[in-house]
């Protein structure tokens, strides 16, 4: 007998963040898309769709690096909280730990394709995010594919605690400006420190800043045209760790 797997759901809330709607995959018409469907589920269909929206939010990221007026790096925080939030709480209630864990498990098949397609800017913030103190709090044991992704992206990225320093190499020798996306988060930060120590005398830079600038205004370049701001950009409801935190301490273990 075979084995059906559980029905796997997504935090609404989350949806909507990245302008999606609740609507169910299209039914097949012809055999090859038949075939497809014994082994592809709507849970396979909805994440897909979340990484081709996660990349669009980062091209949004980027053209509104052209506009002077817009404080990226308040818009990157904004979509951090906002997908915390989402992540605890579903139309206004807080979910259950079980839904928790769904969304947490989501959020880590959502990022291990989004670095695949060259989106690394939602993969390393979604990363961050699934890893912050109000989710990590639950103590969710990880899948081994959990497991080997973190170690996967520690290699390739770095980790907060070195500013993912491995990838700004990667990014620095990156000529692919249309398809690779890099982490907007990790050069603006790394921008802001190499133009801090530009100020020590004697202090050797890997690179100059505007050198880093640069490389993100020829990525920058390839979007021009921002579109309407998306929800997950918006003010967020929570807008501190300590909130979150406490937020998710509602939650019954």
């Amino acid at each position: 007998m075979i084995k059906m797997n559980k029905r796997r759901r997504v935090s609404s809330d989350g949806l909507r963040l990245f302008n999606m709607s609740l609507t169910h995959p299209p039914s097949p018409s012809k055999v090859k898309q038949l075939l497809q469907c014994f082994f592809h589920t709507e849970y396979d269909d909805r994440l897909d769709e979340m990484v081709k929206q996660c990349r669009v939010a980062t091209q949004q990221l980027l053209a509104y690096t052209h506009h002077k007026d817009i404080n990226v790096n308040q818009l990157i925080n904004n979509s951090m909280f906002n997908l915390i939030h989402a992540m605890l709480m579903d139309e206004g209630k807080l979910l259950s730990k079980h839904r928790v864990q769904q969304n947490y498990r989501y959020y880590f098949d959502v990022a291990e394709k989004c670095e695949a397609s060259g989106d690394h800017h939602s993969a390393i913030v979604i990363v961050a995010c699934v890893m912050h103190h109000a989710i990590g709090q639950f103590r969710f044991k990880h899948r081994n594919k959990d497991t080997d992704m973190l170690h996967k992206f520690e290699e390739r990225y770095g980790t907060f605690r070195n500013c993912y320093k491995h990838h700004l190499k990667e990014a620095m020798f990156q000529s692919d400006y249309e398809n690779y996306l890099p982490c907007i988060m990790v050069l603006n930060m790394h921008y802001e420190r190499h133009k801090a120590y530009s100020t020590i005398g004697k202090c050797k830079l890997r690179y100059e800043p505007n050198e880093i600038k640069a490389k993100l205004g020829m990525h920058a370049i390839q979007h021009h045209y921002p579109g309407e701001k998306m929800a997950l950009f918006e003010e967020p409801e929570v807008k501190n760790n300590t909130e979150l935190i406490l937020l998710a301490q509602g939650i019954k273990k």
